[in-house]
């Protein structure tokens, strides 16, 4: 008997400290003055942005914006925990491929946005899932060509370009005889060689990625992809290239030294170009062997609310509001990211700078990440893909099989119920 009564007492204390928990993360939801709160969860580098445009939304609402400082995906990892337990922030930004996961597994406030005409399909794609609408879009992002203005007049419109490139002696590898470093691309990397398998005709699921039991990531046109990246790793490039771990490195030093031509690399690069005091430019990847464009994943981020958020309807104006026109633009202008808003993507494109103008044009040609939770499989399936091929430990059809037989296993195991 004392055993249960002992049980019992663990348990109200259980509750007790939880409902304490629950109350602690809600009394926000009034501050002393009366108004209400809705806390807002950004990185640190963002912090002066939501400050810029709170005030505006603070006087409509009569409410006070509460900024919690938090790296994106921490907050993003903790909200299944810190939401429920009352912990959790009311709304905050999510990259693109992280939405619809926590769309469905209920972490993530489903809305209906009143306007959807300030974004394209693509964008708003992005942020749903199942035929729900799970966050507003603010920024897109995808890969480019950065190229040395020193080194080249202007930049390379084809492959056979880059390909060209490595006859010339400047950039001969000295270490590695009849190799060179006129042009670098981590494809080890699945996320960096997918615009590669999609110019070709391959793709991760079928039916727009909502399809996971078809994937195309050993079709006929993704072993061509394979083929051909396999012609880089054997014919041109260092065998360093091969050390997905140190790859990206090299690529990065070889091209901030001067001995690489062009790279293909993300807008999260260029500050350190910047700061190298690299003269670069950035354009649109070449066009690929068989004429069609490179075509890399589209992501970007947008803001979601929480579904434990006390303030649902705040929130939900919240996402509109920052998202607008207006407030995307100055996100523009605070962070130099490319907005997802189309008005504000424009007045952008008229900025004339050279990167936005290159993720803008390169937007057009790339795929959105599924965000189906799946995804999450192809990831690790796929990261041998092309490594194996390019080692010569298997052939281009074997390696895209054995990568697609991994990620149907494993989305087997997981998600069939």
């Amino acid at each position: 008997m004392a055993h249960v009564k002992k049980g019992l007492a663990l348990l109200f204390a259980s509750v007790l400290v939880f409902t304490l928990a629950a109350c602690s993360g809600s009394k926000d939801a009034a501050g002393a003055d009366g108004k209400k709160v809705l806390t807002v969860s950004v990185e640190e580098t963002y912090k002066d942005y939501v400050e810029s445009i709170k005030a505006d939304f603070e006087k409509e609402n009569n409410t006070t914006i509460k900024i919690v400082e938090k790296p994106m995906f921490d907050q993003l990892e903790a909200l299944p925990l810190d939401g429920p337990a009352g912990n959790g922030p009311d709304v905050m930004l999510a990259a693109y491929d992280r939405i619809g996961g926590l769309g469905q597994q209920g972490h993530l406030l489903d809305i209906e946005p009143s306007d959807t005409k300030s974004f394209g399909d693509k964008e708003m794609r992005q942020v749903t899932i199942a035929g729900k609408v799970y966050g507003m879009p603010l920024v897109i992002e995808t890969l480019v060509l950065y190229y040395n203005k020193d080194l080249l007049k202007a930049p390379p419109k084809t492959f056979q370009d880059l390909e060209d490139l490595t006859k010339d002696p400047r950039f001969s590898f000295s270490s590695e005889k009849g190799k060179s470093t006129a042009f670098l691309a981590k494809w080890t990397d699945f996320y960096m060689s997918y615009g590669l398998l999609a110019g070709y005709g391959g793709y991760v699921f079928g039916k727009d990625g909502t399809d996971s039991k078809d994937i195309g990531l050993n079709s006929k046109g993704a072993v061509e992809a394979v083929e051909y990246a396999g012609k880089w790793f054997k014919e041109y490039w260092p065998k360093g290239m091969q050390d997905n771990s140190s790859a990206d490195d090299f690529i990065q030093q070889t091209f901030m030294d001067g001995k690489a031509a062009a790279v293909i690399g993300g807008p999260w690069s260029a500050s350190n170009y910047k700061e190298a005091g690299l003269n670069y430019g950035a354009a649109k990847i070449p066009a690929l062997p068989n004429g069609k464009e490179y075509a890399p994943f589209a992501g970007g981020k947008g803001w979601v609310a929480s579904k434990y958020t006390k303030e649902p309807e705040l929130a939900k104006k919240w996402l509109e509001y920052a998202a607008n026109d207006q407030n995307a633009y100055h996100f523009y202008e605070e962070t130099n990211e490319v907005p997802a808003n189309l008005a504000a993507r424009k007045k952008a494109d008229k900025q004339k700078d050279e990167l936005t103008s290159a993720v803008i044009k390169q937007y057009e040609t790339a795929t959105p990440t599924p965000n189906i939770p799946e995804m999450a499989e192809v990831w690790t399936g796929a990261e041998s893909l092309i490594f194996d091929a390019a080692s010569g430990k298997k052939s281009a059809q074997q390696s895209a099989d054995d990568a697609a037989g991994v990620i149907k296993e494993n989305i087997k195991e997981k998600y069939t119920k």
